[in-house]
């Protein structure tokens, strides 16, 4: 696989796959789970809003996992919001992690990763993590009534992530799209699986296993979600295209105008933060 016979082979699915859709599990909660920085909340409540139109499966709990500050903590409490202190869920911050690559600070970023892969916050069999900046505007079933969990996957192409989760698994890595899509249903039963396997492969715990494989010549080296969804078994998932637009945020557009403006062409969109800044 290169980076173009991936993109031919996205815009084969997309032309195939782009509106299908998997009867959802009405049945079964989930939790959802979002990690949060103090510049992500004037696009969170457009997350939220896309999570409660567009996900129709019963969710439990949404959890916001952030560092304490008053204005995270006051949009919590004024939203209904469950939060998370990030620096109680592994027992460490990211102040704890000495990850720079050149210069640059990666502590933050491998840490928000490890949040994800930890399986520590929620109470329900599946949890739901999607980034704050992405927005859903079409319904996404993520587990369906058979029990399969269903993926949407991207064009991207990055080979360190696969080098990495190649030596982190063991295994091969043939997947013909990518799974970085800014969500993921995880199941705990899995995730736990993952673990396991990665303690055992390695004599540590499993967060330890990753930081210790890190590239300091690699500014992005891990993917949870590459991780994840190429560990998770074939015979329990689905694969669709994610249909994503990044846009640059116009706090003057509610949810209703993006929906009705890319809702015929796209599933979800996203306000990335490299057209933020």
């Amino acid at each position: 696989m290169n980076k173009t016979l991936r993109k031919y082979c996205y815009q084969w699915a997309s032309f195939c796959f782009g509106n299908k859709t998997y009867e959802p599990d009405t049945s079964t909660q989930i939790d959802v789970v979002i990690p949060v920085i103090e510049k992500d909340l004037d696009i969170l409540p457009l997350c939220l809003e896309g999570v409660r139109n567009c996900v129709p499966h019963p969710i439990l709990n949404t959890y916001i996992v952030a560092p304490a500050t008053p204005r995270i903590l006051d949009f919590c409490s004024q939203n209904g919001l469950l939060f998370i202190d990030e620096t109680k869920v592994l027992g460490y911050g990211p102040k704890d992690i000495d990850y720079c690559v050149n210069g640059t600070n990666r502590s933050g970023w491998i840490f928000q990763q490890l949040l994800k892969l930890s399986g520590n916050i929620g109470t329900a069999s599946h949890f739901l993590v999607i980034d704050a900046d992405h927005i859903l505007i079409r319904p996404h079933t993520f587990l369906d009534t058979e029990g399969h969990t269903v993926f949407y996957q991207s064009k991207e192409f990055y080979p360190p992530y696969y080098r990495k989760l190649e030596t982190l698994l063991g295994k091969e890595y043939h997947e013909t799209l990518s799974y970085v899509d800014h969500k993921m249903l995880f199941s705990h039963e899995w995730l736990e699986k993952m673990q396991q396997h990665l303690e055992k492969r390695f004599g540590m715990a499993w967060d330890k296993v990753i930081l210790q494989h890190l590239d300091t010549d690699e500014i992005s080296c891990f993917s949870e979600y590459e991780t994840y969804g190429t560990y998770f078994p074939k015979e329990k998932k689905h694969l669709l295209p994610w249909r994503n637009k990044n846009l640059t945020y116009d706090k003057r557009e509610s949810f209703k105008q993006l929906q009705a403006k890319y809702g015929k062409h796209y599933r979800a969109i996203t306000f990335p933060e490299y057209l933020n800044r």
